[in-house]
């Protein structure tokens, strides 16, 4: 405390001195400055336009302008006009220029600040690479000027305007100001028209001058960008190394038609519609690292003449190492809602050839959405070379909640190796309805063309069922081996339909402790054709429950054909065997065969059950000429068989006497025991 007692002290006994310091240099400042400054506005205002034309090598035309002193010198420049050899190149309704009061002492136009406030520009970039400037004054009218001779070659269009990067701090311009300004620029070789606005824009150097800021407010053909950035200030050449910056891009609703050359290389895709929302940092640091945190919102996706689809949010953090040919994904996020939520990470390099790997988790999916978004981005052919080896990329997953095929998967748990065009998955691991499968499968995105092989173990074969048809028919634990392939050929058509018409392939189905009920309890139209005639153990109609189910499977020509089908009903002495077709579009052609219990009843009487026309709505009968031959085989032959008395006789007559009317003497041995020759067997099964 005492020491600042004794500064206060000194502080308060020497004011005056300070006081009369300052003014001594004020009234200096008045007297050395201010005054002749005044006195000689017209000479400096000439002055510092004389300079910027000569420093520029610049036509500077101004309509009118002023200067001013405080708190920095400068002009103010109304309605300028800017001329290279006689070509208009730029207009501008008011431009403020400040310049450094050293400078200015010293003679010498040390520009510090310029503020650009309305106008516009059109550069134009012809097929050899020159460039035409033509300026529309005020966006107004065109200013008609002769355009010919002015080119500016890319590589050398700073010597010949005579402003360089370098001279840029050479004149310790440290602030840019671009406010309500228009550029618009062509260009011949892809016939493209950008119109750029600048709404309020600004470059900043650091007082030493080893910074710069960038501010960019505005629209770039009509979409909204606000760009930030800030880095380090670097000598030519660029050492990349070095290099240090960030940037920060913030985009609302932003038409990615704003980069159609960049997504001309996906053919089938129309981003015309396509917006973008949300946030994009880059930061690189002292290395070779570029890190970029992206957080988008992206929607109204559409292939070439089709309609807009999709909102996805997107988060990605990616570090993307150009020099070492590297990008590392710590954080993918992807939501889809309603169709898919993913989370991912993984790496890709391409130093040799183009190697990935990928940790994928979803919390749900639906695949043929999926598909349709994936074959959206397929890069065009000839950007690749033919000569160089496919990439290789290598995928683990952990799906939840997967929709394919009109299933929804629980859990899948796989790993999948991708070259172009295969997509192999060596095994994968499904819960669905309580049970599981277990496989390996083959895709070829491109066509689309699937190839799938696996067991079955336990599923809830009434839901394995719902999705294709309207009624409950069966109950039971599925189990079963498949092994089929499929594609799409005709994309007009639904996915999932077009996907069983063209699928081939075999397999074979074991169902157990189960029940037919509805459509498929086939004692229905039995009992009520010969319930009255045969009594039938344990079977009221109501309920159908049997032991195992089993058949073999061919799929082909959109249909499954079952070759053997056998079913064991539970406590009734009856089996049924039979075979038939049912198809994918509901239409079903099945003949069964009811055989009673016995060596030689269960043998001869066998009920002929026939389904045919369309699933569920056809209904199942008898087989109305083995009704028929019931009377007829009760009439012929049932004194011979009285023995086994009743009804009993007339069945099984019947049932001799129907297969004698469909297949002659053939029928009536095989059912008795009687042999024939196995080419005669093979005719009959076909």
């Amino acid at each position: 405390m005492r020491s600042w007692d004794v500064l206060n002290r000194y502080l308060e006994e020497n004011k005056i001195r300070y006081i009369s310091a300052l003014g001594f240099f004020v009234l200096l400042f008045i007297l050395i400055v201010y005054i002749p400054f005044v006195q000689r506005k017209d000479v400096y205002k000439e002055f510092i336009l004389d300079r910027l034309r000569s420093s520029t090598d610049l036509d500077i035309k101004v309509a009118d302008s002023d200067l001013y002193l405080l708190p920095f010198p400068g002009i103010e420049l109304n309605q300028i006009e800017i001329r290279k050899d006689n070509v208009l190149i730029a207009v501008s309704d008011k431009v403020d220029i400040d310049i450094s009061w050293f400078g200015l002492i010293k003679r010498m136009i040390e520009i510090r600040d310029i503020s650009i406030n309305g106008g516009s520009l059109h550069l134009e970039r012809r097929k050899d690479g020159s460039f035409d400037i033509v300026e529309y004054l005020n966006g107004k009218k065109k200013e008609t000027e002769q355009k010919s001779n002015v080119k500016e070659l890319l590589d050398d269009v700073n010597s010949k305007i005579g402003f360089s990067t370098e001279d840029f701090l050479a004149v310790s311009l440290k602030n840019i100001e671009i406010d309500n300004f228009t550029l618009v620029y062509n260009e011949q070789n892809h016939e493209k028209k950008y119109i750029v606005y600048f709404k309020k824009s600004q470059v900043s150097v650091s007082f030493y001058g080893k910074d710069v800021d960038l501010l960019f407010q505005g629209r770039i053909d009509d979409q909204p960008i606000d760009l930030e950035m800030t880095g380090g200030l670097q000598n030519f050449p660029i050492n990349w190394e070095k290099l240090q910056f960030s940037a920060i891009l913030k985009t609302e609703e932003l038409s990615l038609s704003l980069l159609r050359e960049i997504f001309n290389i996906f053919p089938a895709g129309d981003f015309s519609k396509t917006k973008l929302s949300g946030r994009t940092e880059v930061v690189k640091e002292e290395g070779t690292i570029f890190k970029f945190k992206v957080r988008n919102q992206v929607k109204d996706l559409a292939y070439k003449g089709g309609l807009p689809f999709g909102n996805i949010r997107l988060n990605v953090d990616f570090d993307l190492d150009l020099i070492n040919k590297k990008v590392a994904f710590p954080f993918i996020e992807a939501v889809w809602e309603g169709v898919a939520k993913a989370t991912a990470k993984g790496s890709v390099n391409w130093k040799n050839r183009s190697l990935g790997q990928f940790d994928i988790k979803a919390d749900y999916g639906d695949y043929h959405n999926l598909l349709k978004l994936g074959k959206l981005f397929h890069v065009r052919e000839d950007l690749f070379d033919p000569n160089s080896p496919p990439g290789i990329f290598y995928f683990t997953g952990e799906l939840n909640n997967i929709f394919a095929f009109k299933h929804r998967f629980a859990h899948i748990k796989m790993e999948a190796k991708y070259v172009d065009p295969l997509l192999s998955i060596p095994n994968f691991h499904a819960y669905i309805y309580n049970g599981e499968i277990l496989g390996k499968a083959k895709i070829y995105p491109d066509i689309p063309k699937i190839e799938v092989e696996g067991d079955a173990h336990r599923l809830q074969v009434d839901k394995v069922l719902l999705p294709y048809l309207s009624e409950k028919i069966m109950e039971g634990e599925l189990s079963s081996w498949f092994s089929f392939e499929t594609q799409i050929r005709n994309h007009s058509r639904d996915s999932v339909t077009e996907l069983f018409a063209n699928m081939k392939g075999i397999g074979n189905i074991t169902i157990k402790n189960g029940e037919l009920v509805g459509y498929a309890n086939f004692m229905v139209p039995v009992l009520n054709t010969l319930g009255k005639i045969i009594a039938f153990k344990g079977v009221d109609g109501r309920e159908l429950k049997f032991e195992t189910l089993r058949s073999d499977v061919k799929i082909s020509g959109n249909e499954m054909y079952f070759p053997n089908m056998k079913l064991e009903i539970a406590d009734s002495g009856m089996d049924v065997d039979g075979k038939g077709t049912v198809g994918f579009d509901q239409k079903i052609d099945m003949r069964l065969h009811l055989r009673l219990g016995g060596k030689i009843i269960g043998k001869g009487l066998q009920i002929p059950i026939i389904y045919a026309g369309t699933f569920g709505k056809s209904i199942p009968y008898v087989d109305p000429i083995w009704l028929g031959s019931v009377y007829t085989g009760m009439t012929l032959l049932g004194p011979y068989l009285i023995v086994v008395g009743g009804p009993y006789a007339g069945g099984v007559a019947g049932s001799v006497i129907g297969e004698y009317v469909r297949d002659l003497w053939d029928g009536v041995t095989g059912l008795f025991g009687g042999s024939s020759s196995d080419s005669d067997k093979k005719q009959k099964e076909k």
